[in-house]
């Protein structure tokens, strides 16, 4: 590690993004920016750009923008979320200022370069890295795009015989490690995640409690405090507004169902994955299943897919002790491992698409610079 560098790693989520850094930040901010809509609102912000808590705050004075939502940019492609070239270009436009905020609140040492690495979806294509490398471009002097749920394993230091689930809000994430760098065949995503369950979560109570009244951010709330894919004796009773009058309501049944809605999805990437793989490695991989992401939490998770995948053998399913930061730390343990003359390589080479993958990191018309585990660990 260069000690006249900052060192910044970042795990740039669908809803909320986490950084941290050498010099001992961490934080977490929501992934989305606020713009007033209209001239009253931007008199009472003092601000053309909201971040953060004050999302929340003045959230009916704002335009939301949310630049990954159902993973745009960030793993679909714009057309495939029914983006046009304008709305593209603001979630662009989101995306860097998301960066660099998120960044900026670290208050990282003046007059030093900035390197970091920075998570994405495991088959995140070509295109989608490179709008994140150019979100980032403004910020860091040198950055690397790796996978995010390798970026979990690695700041776990499972670097081999092991499976990562990294549950997002915006797509699910799997990736075997066996020593190595996997390759994007290796790894498989799936487009969905906790935005696909707060949607089931709203048409699922909206039919069972007509009468009810909520935002998303509401539902966000009852899931993260009761979601769960199993039967317990536990009851999800929560208040809510019906026709103004706040009303407990039991909510057990449709939170259950709603979460259970990516169980199956999850089930199968990991049967479809371990398939792939050699016999002898199948059995380690399955005993050595990592859930990462906010996902991760949602309750009896790691018991439902233990019995899901019993057929194919002894499951051990376990989650992270770190949700929020597993990968913001992981990023940034890689980036301080990679020797410094990696890092001015990259630096004198920005501008250009560069991302880690197997056992090199791919310069596009440059040479290619080769970058072991060993020497980043």
């Amino acid at each position: 590690m260069d000690h006249r560098a900052v060192y910044v790693g970042m795990d740039l989520g669908t809803f909320k993004t986490a950084v941290a850094t050498a010099h001992g930040v961490r934080e977490v901010i929501p992934t989305a920016i606020g713009k007033p809509k209209d001239h009253v609102a931007r008199t009472l912000l003092g601000r053309d750009t909201v971040f953060g808590a004050d999302l929340t705050e003045h959230r009916l004075a704002l335009d939301i923008i949310r630049p990954f939502e159902k993973g745009a940019l960030k793993y679909l492609d714009g057309k495939d979320v029914k983006f046009d070239a304008a709305k593209v270009a603001a979630h662009k436009d989101a995306a860097r200022q998301v960066v660099e905020h998120a960044v900026a609140i670290t208050r990282p040492p003046k007059g030093l370069p900035i390197f970091g690495v920075i998570g994405a979806p495991s088959r995140a294509s070509i295109a989608s890295k490179s709008v994140i490398l150019e979100a980032a471009s403004t910020t860091f002097d040198a950055v690397l795009i790796v996978s995010e749920p390798f970026s979990i394993a690695y700041g776990c230091n499972k670097l081999s015989d092991a499976l990562v689930v990294d549950i997002g809000a915006g797509t699910i994430d799997l990736c075997p490690l066996r020593g190595t760098l996997p390759t994007d065949d290796e790894q498989v995503t799936i487009p969905l995640g906790g935005d696909f369950v707060d949607e089931h979560l709203e048409a699922l109570l909206r039919q069972a409690h007509p009468e009810a009244q909520f935002s998303r951010a509401m539902l966000r709330e009852i899931k993260e405090r009761h979601g769960g894919v199993i039967d317990t004796n536990e009851r999800a009773i929560v208040t809510l507004p019906c026709r103004g009058k706040p009303t407990q309501l039991d909510v057990t049944g449709v939170v259950r169902e709603a979460c259970r809605r990516i169980l199956n999805p999850i089930i199968e990437g990991i049967r479809d994955l371990i398939a792939r793989h050699d016999p002898e490695f199948q059995p380690r991989l399955l005993a050595n299943i990592l859930l990462g992401g906010g996902g991760s939490q949602i309750k009896g998770l790691d018991r439902a897919l233990e019995e899901g995948l019993r057929e194919y053998g002894q499951a051990k399913v376990k989650r992270v002790p770190d949700p929020v930061y597993a990968g913001a730390i992981g990023a940034l343990k890689l980036a301080m491992g990679l020797p410094g003359s990696q890092w001015e390589k990259l630096s004198t080479a920005k501008g250009q698409s560069y991302f880690a993958g197997p056992e090199t990191l791919m310069f596009p018309q440059a040479p290619k610079v080769e970058v072991s585990l060993r020497a980043a660990a």
